[in-house]
C-alpha cells in the first residue's frame, strides 16, 4: 500500500503541526495504520530535520531493516544516503542520512558516546507497546535528560515521538509530563476467531502445538478460499522443521481434487525470524505468483513490527519464546510461554488487514481464561539488567535504584546485576564504575562474554576469543534437519568438527567452525557439506571485523591491561573463559547432574547438543555460556575446566554487600530492606557453611585413615557381636 492510501495520510497536517509546537508528543494507531514510515518523512518534508537527523527506534532487527527500505524506496533514495539505518554490527548510513532507522540498544549505546543526542532533532520511540528493555530504559533517560533538567549545550530543542499500537496511553502521557496525545484509526476488516480445542492448560510445557499448526495450515490451504496463511511459532529451528514437513506435504497435494478452491494451484512457504538475511525478508512482502497461496511461518515479529499485505488467515499456536529471569538459577534464560491475552488479539488482527478473515487459535477456551495473562510482562520486570546497568553507570547515573523507570523491576534483579557487575570488576565495592567498566561498556556483548575478550586481548590472544564472541552473537549455526537420515548425516558432520579439537569443548568447536569456514576456498559450499547456516556465519565474519576493530581501539590506549602466560593454544582459551565465565560455573554432583556454585546450588545438566553429552562421568568443573529449561534445567556450549582457575575467583560469586554497590546510603534504606537482605545473606551463608562442612566431613569420612579405622571399629563391633552370640547359645545349651 502506498503512502497516500494508507489512514495515517489524512492525519499528516496535524501530526506535524503537534510535533513542532510540542517538546513530546504520543501517537497511537494499529499496525499498518503507516505510522512507522509515513511520520518520518512527514517531518522531513516539513523541514523539521534541518538542525539534525530524525532518529526512529525499533525493539527488532528485521522490523528496523524492513521499514527502513520500504521508506527509501517510497523516497526514490539509495539506501543509506538520506534514509539509512543501524542495526547491531550494522550500520548503513551516512553524514547524509536525515531520517535514520535503529534499535532502541543501538540508541542507547549512542547516548553513551553522545548525551545530548546533538546529531538528533526528533527521536521517535516506535513499537512502544513491546515494552523491550532498551525503550524502557530510553523512556527513564529522555525524560530525565528532557524533562527534570534542561540540558545545556544543544542549539535546538530536541522533540521527542513516542509511537505504539496499543499502550497504557494515560499511564505513559502522565509519565511525560501529561504530554498531548493523538490517535489514528485503523483500518481492520472484521475477523472470525476460531478455538480449535487443540492445545489445553496440561499443555504448557508440551511442543505438540507445533504439529497441531501444521495440520490446521494444511486443512486451510485444501478447504478455504484464495488467501495467505500466517502461521505463528515460536523460534527458528520450529519455524525450519515446520517449513519442512509443509513442503514435503504440499508437494504430495493432487490440485485438481483435493483443494476446494480451484483457482489455488499451489503454496509459497516462507519462514520468517529474526536473524534472516535481507534477501530473504524481501520475499516475505512479494505477492505469490497467480494461482499460488503464499504461507508465512514466523515467530511473534509478524504480530506487530510488520505488516505482510494478502493475510487472510492467522493460526496462532498460542507460545511465544520470552527471556526470563530464573532465580532459582540466576540467570536469563529462554523459555517458550503462553501469549497474553492481548497478543492473541494481535495475532488475530493480522488476518483483517485487506478483508475479512478468520485466526485459527489452536488452543481451547479454557486455555485462554487460564494459562494466559492479560498483558505481557515488561522485559524490565522479567530479565538481567546488567547491561543497562553499567550503561546507566557509565552515564553517572550512580542511584540506579531511584532511576524514574515507567514500571520499576524487582529490587532483586537491581541488585543482582549491580552484583555481577562487581563479580565481573566492572563496578567497585561503592557502585562506581572501574576503568575495566570502561572497558566492557564498548562492546555490544554480555559483560562475561566481554570479560573474557579483554582477557584474550590482554594475553594478545584476542584471535582465540572473537571469533567465539561472534559465533555466540548470532543464531543457532548447526542445521538440524528434521528427516531422520539427513539428521543422521547432520550430526556425524557436527561430531567430525568437534573431534577436530578433542571432542569435548563447545566454545573450542565454534573456533573451529568459524576458522576452516572463513578459509576454505567455498565458503557457502564447506557450510552446505558440513550443514551449518551460511547466512549465520555470514553474519559471524561481519561481527568479528567489527569486534576486532574496537578491541584494536582499546589496545592502543596506555592503561589497558598487558598480561604473559605460557601455555597451549587450549589451555590459555579456557582460561580466558573462566576470566568471564567463572560466574556460570559448575561441579558435578552425583551422576550426570552438576551444581552450580554461584550460590543458588542450582542442580543442572549438559544439554543434549553439547559435545560434552554422554561425557558427563569423565568431568569434574566445568563453565557454559546460557540456559535452557525444558522439563530439566539443561546448561548449553560447556567447556570444561580445572578448578585451581577459579578457585581464587569463586570467593566474589558471596562476599558482597549488594546495597553498598548500589550507590543508596545505608540510611535511606528502610530498616525492614536491610533486614529482609540480611536475612537471606545469612541463610545463604549458613547453607554454604553446613555444605562446605559436610564436603570435610565427607572428605575426612573417605581418606584412608579414616577408612580403615572405620574398618576396624566394624570388625571390633561383629567380633563383640558374634562373642556375645555365642554366650546366649551357651546359657540357652
Amino acid at each position: 500500500m502506498e503512502g497516500p492510501a494508507l489512514p495515517i495520510a489524512q492525519y499528516r497536517r496535524a501530526l506535524v503541526q503537534a510535533v513542532r509546537e510540542r517538546p513530546f508528543l504520543i501517537v497511537t494507531g494499529e499496525t499498518g495504520s503507516g505510522k512507522s514510515t509515513q511520520l518520518p518523512k512527514y517531518l522531513y518534508e516539513a523541514g523539521l530535520a534541518k538542525h539534525g537527523a530524525i532518529g526512529v527506534t525499533q525493539p527488532r532487527r528485521v522490523a528496523t531493516l524492513s521499514v527502513a527500505r520500504r521508506v527509501a524506496e517510497e523516497m526514490g533514495c539509495a539506501l543509506g544516503s538520506v534514509v539509512g539505518y543501524q542495526v547491531r554490527f550494522d550500520d548503513c548510513s551516512s553524514e547524509d542520512t536525515a531520517i535514520k532507522y535503529m534499535t532502541d540498544g543501538c540508541l542507547l549505546r549512542q547516548i553513551l558516546a553522545d548525551p545530548l543526542l546533538n546529531k538528533y532533532s526528533i527521536i521517535i520511540l516506535d513499537e512502544a507497546h513491546e515494552r523491550s528493555l532498551s525503550t524502557d530504559i530510553l523512556f527513564g533517560l529522555l525524560k530525565k535528560l528532557f524533562i527534570e533538567k534542561k540540558p545545556q549545550g544543544r542549539k535546538e530543542a530536541m522533540k521527542l515521538v513516542v509511537m505504539s499500537a496499543t499502550l497504557e496511553v494515560d499511564k505513559l502521557s502522565e509519565f511525560f509530563g501529561h504530554c498531548s496525545v493523538l490517535h489514528i484509526p485503523g483500518r481492520n476488516y472484521p475477523v472470525k476467531e476460531i478455538f480449535c480445542d487443540l492445545i489445553g492448560p496440561r499443555n504448557t510445557g508440551s511442543s505438540a502445538y507445533v504439529t497441531e499448526a501444521i495440520k490446521v495450515t494444511l486443512d486451510i490451504h485444501l478447504n478455504e478460499p484464495k488467501g495467505d496463511i500466517l502461521v505463528f511459532l515460536t523460534g527458528q529451528i520450529e519455524i525450519e522443521k515446520a517449513c519442512d514437513i509443509l513442503f514435503q506435504k504440499a508437494e504430495n497435494i493432487d490440485y485438481r481434487y483435493e483443494v476446494q478452491d480451484s483457482s489455488v494451484e499451489g503454496l509459497l512457504i516462507l519462514p520468517l525470524y529474526g536473524s534472516m538475511s535481507t534477501d530473504q525478508q524481501k520475499r516475505i512482502f512479494l505477492p505469490a505468483p497467480s494461482g499460488i497461496r503464499k504461507c508465512v511461518v514466523s515467530t511473534n515479529i509478524a504480530a506487530t513490527s510488520l505488516t505482510i499485505e494478502g493475510v487472510r488467515y492467522v493460526v496462532d499456536s498460542g507460545f511465544v519464546k520470552q527471556l526470563n529471569h530464573n532465580p532459582r538459577v540466576g540467570l536469563d534464560i529462554l523459555e517458550v510461554v503462553p501469549i497474553s491475552k492481548s497478543e492473541a488479539t494481535q495475532r488475530a488482527g493480522r488476518a483483517g488487514r485487506t478483508s475479512s478473515g478468520k485466526s485459527y487459535r489452536l488452543y481451547s477456551r479454557e486455555f485462554w481464561e487460564q494459562c494466559m495473562p492479560d498483558h505481557t510482562v515488561p522485559e524490565i520486570k522479567r530479565t538481567s539488567l546488567t547491561a543497562v546497568i553499567l550503561t546507566l553507570k557509565c552515564l553517572s547515573v550512580h542511584d540506579v535504584i531511584r532511576f524514574p523507570y515507567l514500571d520499576c523491576p524487582e529490587e532483586r534483579l537491581i541488585l543482582e546485576a549491580l552484583k555481577q557487575l562487581y563479580q565481573c570488576d566492572a563496578i567497585d565495592r561503592r557502585g562506581h564504575v572501574t576503568r575495566l567498566g570502561e572497558f566492557l561498556v564498548q562492546f555490544p556483548l554480555p559483560p562475561n562474554l566481554t570479560c573474557a575478550v579483554i582477557k584474550a586481548a590482554s594475553l594478545d590472544c584476542e584471535d582465540l576469543l572473537l571469533p567465539i564472541a561472534a559465533m555466540l552473537s548470532v543464531e543457532n549455526v548447526f542445521i538440524r534437519p528434521g528427516e531422520p537420515k539427513k539428521q543422521k548425516e547432520a550430526e556425524l558432520r557436527h561430531q567430525e568438527l568437534s573431534s577436530q579439537v578433542g571432542g569435548c569443548n563447545d566454545f573450542a568447536t565454534l573456533l573451529n567452525i568459524f576458522e576452516q569456514c572463513k578459509s576454505s576456498k567455498s565458503p557457502s559450499a564447506w557450510c552446505q557439506k558440513h550443514w551449518i547456516h551460511w547466512r549465520a556465519l555470514k553474519t559471524a565474519f561481519s561481527v568479528e571485523t567489527q569486534l576486532r576493530e574496537i578491541i584494536s581501539k582499546l589496545k592502543q590506549l596506555p592503561d589497558f591491561p598487558k598480561e604473559k602466560f605460557e601455555g597451549s593454544r587450549t589451555e590459555i582459551l579456557r582460561r580466558c573463559l573462566c576470566a568471564g565465565y567463572f560466574i556460570n560455573v559448575a561441579r558435578r554432583s552425583v551422576g550426570r547432574t552438576f551444581c552450580t556454585m554461584d550460590g543458588h546450588g542450582s542442580m543442572v545438566y549438559i544439554h543434549p547438543s553439547s559435545t560434552l553429552y554422554n561425557q558427563e562421568t569423565q568431568l569434574e568443573w566445568i563453565i557454559f555460556h546460557d540456559v535452557t529449561v525444558t522439563s530439566k534445567i539443561y546448561v548449553r556450549t560447556v567447556c570444561p575446566i580445572r578448578y585451581e582457575w577459579v578457585k581464587d575467583l569463586l570467593p566474589k560469586l558471596h562476599k558482597i554487600d549488594a546495597y553498598e554497590l548500589s550507590s543508596v546510603a545505608r540510611e535511606e534504606v528502610t530498616e525492614e530492606e536491610i533486614s529482609k537482605w540480611q536475612f537471606r545473606e545469612d541463610l545463604k551463608r549458613q547453607y554454604e557453611r553446613a555444605t562446605e562442612d559436610s564436603a570435610k566431613k565427607m572428605e575426612r569420612r573417605n581418606d584412608e585413615k579414616s577408612i580403615l579405622d572405620a574398618r576396624a571399629r566394624y570388625l571390633e563391633r561383629k567380633q563383640q557381636r558374634t562373642q556375645g552370640l555365642s554366650g546366649s547359645l551357651k546359657e540357652m545349651g
